[in-house]
């Protein structure tokens, strides 16, 4: 079955059956892809292993199965959130240090954002519209188009405005120039980038790369970049009823990182601050993915030693011509 055929049955399955039901579907289906050996669960446990090691195979087992049942609840809960009102929304997140981007933005400055694929970054998105900041960001493009066009309109019905990622850079034009008009919170999902602009970083003393996006709207705006994690927490009580949901999620905002070049550094200055900052954020996230690694969706190469060969060295020589 094609991936938009299998868009098109899980869409169906969530508009037609009882949440209750829905969500029992797909925590069925992370559990049993996560204890199985597909080639994206073999690497998810890969991923996990580097950040906490010495699981034994049982061990690996039970983080990978929780794993796949967060990433289904990610993906259910995408796929609905289009019918859940906006008091279920605000009820469904929690925030810890958002007010230093309030304050950023009464104050007429826009900032950006590092995070992780982990818990619901979407939800966060359409909370983030509601109560902080209106959100302008990148998305991947997906195959076939078909698919990537239904998650566009999604975010884009949630209130976000989204640029499409390609070559050359235009996403982040936009969003720079979106972000000299006027305050806007522009998050981008920067823990993976194989492309000849990743940036080498350490993660619990491995090497990965990771996007330079964030680092790069510093460098080009000024403005601040705050590290961003999402993940999910058990809501009871008051809020689970106002939530219409047992899950919801907490986004925490670190403490802010900001450029030490200007326009007149030199080319060799600015890569080396790109570097500095990219792994400034991601030294910052390292704990909190760590702590909730079951929330972590990466089921792709994204540390080195995973990497073809050729192809790391091909990307590294690219990079060394554009620079």
């Amino acid at each position: 079955m094609d991936a938009l055929k299998l868009f098109a049955l899980a869409q169906g399955a969530v508009d037609h059956l009882p949440e209750s039901v829905g969500r029992g579907l797909f925590n069925v289906v992370g559990t049993v892809s996560g204890l199985s050996p597909m080639a994206g669960v073999r690497q998810l446990r890969k991923n996990q292993a580097r950040l906490r090691p010495g699981m034994n195979r049982l061990q690996a087992l039970a983080l990978s199965e929780r794993a796949m049942r967060s990433y289904m609840r990610y993906y259910y809960e995408a796929l609905r959130m289009k019918s859940l009102s906006k008091e279920q929304i605000l009820a469904r997140l929690s925030e810890v240090g958002t007010d230093k981007i309030r304050t950023e933005i009464a104050q007429g400055r826009s900032v950006t954002g590092a995070l992780t694929h982990s818990g619901n970054w979407d939800l966060a998105g359409a909370w983030s519209n509601m109560a902080m900041a209106e959100v302008h960001t990148i998305a991947e493009k997906l195959e076939p188009p078909e698919l990537y066009e239904g998650f566009l309109r999604f975010r884009e019905g949630l209130g976000m405005t989204i640029y499409p990622l390609i070559k050359g850079g235009g996403a982040l034009h936009s969003l720079a120039r979106d972000m000299e008009e006027a305050p806007v919170f522009t998050p981008v999902l920067a823990d993976r980038d194989l492309s000849s602009t990743g940036i080498e970083v350490q993660l619990a003393g491995h090497t990965m790369r990771v996007a330079a996006g964030p680092a790069l709207l510093a460098q080009r705006t000024g403005v601040t970049i705050y590290p961003t994690f999402v993940h999910y927490e058990r809501l009871r009580g008051e809020r689970r009823k106002k939530a219409g949901s047992a899950w919801g999620v907490q986004i925490t905002i670190a403490d802010g990182i900001y450029a030490a070049t200007t326009p007149e550094s030199s080319a060799e200055e600015r890569r080396e601050d790109l570097a500095r900052m990219s792994q400034e954020w991601m030294s910052v996230l390292e704990p909190l993915l760590i702590a909730h690694l079951e929330d972590w969706h990466m089921l792709q190469k994204v540390f080195v030693d995973d990497l073809d060969p050729e192809r790391l060295a091909a990307a590294r020589a690219r990079a060394a011509q554009e620079g």
